[in-house]
């Protein structure tokens, strides 16, 4: 997946980009110090450059942290329209024990397309029930599934059933059918995690020298949510399931004295700016999914989608952006920088803008110790644009992942080249 050249002979830097930390303003005329892979410093122009260091001149370019796109089908879909390769559900119902991660497709060609887009990092995020499995954290240019896993599991999966009811005269199904349909899947819910927290006490018992419990899969899944090890990842609309998810993580998933609290992130959440000061309060992290959408309600502002993002931004709400977490959005990845500029067009900080696709979500899983930014210590993972990230004009000249040029081509810039040089008719 790497071109073999590399930024670092023994140490590199990187003079002349306004750099982009993503942790922090802008630096113009910016310098980044790389030494094994890693960051060793960043500043301006007045950095002192290591003796026999090799020195190369971004001037006029932009360098940013590569996108981590904070969930997506990338890898588990071709062609949406093509069942044969989708592959973001089980069909045996609720399997809380499945993991994207194993059947992640490294050599799809919308890998390529993405990472010419700075995309180089990924949450995976099955779906199909309300417990759909776990969500995984990948690199996009893995040549194998150990390769590309970051952290696999990253969170653990549900998405919460439509609490609206059309009670029209021509609903179909009747609004009882619907009725009973969103009843059993809260209780499939409520009883999984239930038995889950069973299943924990009676493991913990037998480390402690009580009976033997035979493992279960499905319930051992859902234990790292309920230690607060990953994120429990619900995947929520309106403010009514919303305020759905926030009660039963009160009354069912309440943390014992001494434990982790439940690391709520809501998906989708298109009502969280409703809610913001409540979950800005609580701690619950948020990705939209996208900006570019229409309004939840026909009387809604048409720019309500376009500002949420700044609404939870100023209520202290950890806010990531995603632009299509079904599988119909692997194909639109490459569009994620669009998504964030729209909401630093409309009341988000530019610099947090960035942040809701770099930072934000290394920090909503656990990844922002190596990665999300550019800083001293972590990895030497760059995106070189031609412009502002955030200029839909830009393109990305450059990626790099812990030291190493990664190769741009694409099928897409095949047919390009292929067709604008095709010759005219009648030669």
């Amino acid at each position: 997946m790497t071109s073999g050249s590399l930024l670092l002979a023994s140490v590199l830097v990187l003079k002349g980009a306004t750099v982009h930390p993503a942790s922090g303003p802008a630096i113009p005329d910016g310098t980044v110090v790389v030494e094994d892979g890693r960051v060793v410093a960043v500043g301006g122009p007045e950095l002192p450059v290591p003796e026999g260091a090799e020195v190369r001149d971004l001037a006029g370019k932009h360098l940013s942290p590569p996108l981590f796109v904070p969930a997506t089908a990338l890898g588990l879909v071709e062609i949406a329209a093509l069942e044969p390769s989708v592959d973001v559900a089980e069909t045996a119902g609720p399997r809380p024990d499945s993991r994207p991660d194993a059947a992640m497709n490294l050599d799809s060609e919308l890998l390529p397309v993405a990472r010419s887009g700075g995309l180089l990092h990924g949450l995976l995020v099955p779906s199909g029930s309300v417990l759909p499995g776990s969500a995984a954290a990948v690199r996009l240019n893995g040549w194998t599934r150990e390769d590309a896993c970051l952290a696999c599991p990253a969170a653990v999966v549900v998405e919460w059933p439509r609490m609206a009811i059309d009670r029209s005269k021509d609903a179909r199904p009747s609004a009882r059918k619907q009725e009973k349909a969103r009843d059993e899947a809260i209780s499939t819910i409520r009883t999984a995690f239930r038995d889950a927290a069973a299943y924990r006490r009676a493991k913990a018992a037998e480390a402690s020298g009580g009976p033997v419990v035979p493992r279960d899969a499905r319930l051992a899944a859902l234990v790292p949510a309920l230690d607060g090890t990953v994120p429990l990842l619900v995947r929520a609309r309106t403010k009514r399931e919303i305020e759905a998810v926030l009660r039963f993580v009160d009354e069912d998933l309440a943390a014992p004295p001494g434990q982790a609290p439940v690391r709520l992130v809501l998906l989708g959440a298109a009502d969280a700016w409703r809610l913001a000061p409540r979950l800005g309060e609580r701690k619950v992290g948020v990705v939209l999914d996208g900006t570019l959408v229409l309004p939840e309600r026909p009387d809604e502002p048409y720019d309500t989608p376009f500002a949420a993002a700044g609404v939870l931004e100023k209520a202290g709400v950890l806010v990531a952006i995603t632009n299509g977490s079904d599988a119909g959005g692997a194909a639109q990845a490459r569009e994620l920088p669009v998504h964030a500029a729209v909401a630093a067009a409309h009341g988000l900080d530019r610099v947090a803008a960035l942040r809701t696709i770099t930072l934000n979500p290394a920090r909503l899983f656990g990844l922002s110790a190596s990665l999300g930014s550019i800083e001293p210590g972590k990895e030497a993972s760059f995106a070189l644009w031609s412009g502002d990230p955030l200029d839909g004009r830009s393109a990305v000249e450059a990626l790099f992942d812990r030291g190493a040029e990664l190769d741009l081509s694409d099928r897409q810039k095949r047919l390009r080249d292929r067709y604008r040089d095709r010759p005219k008719p009648g030669r």
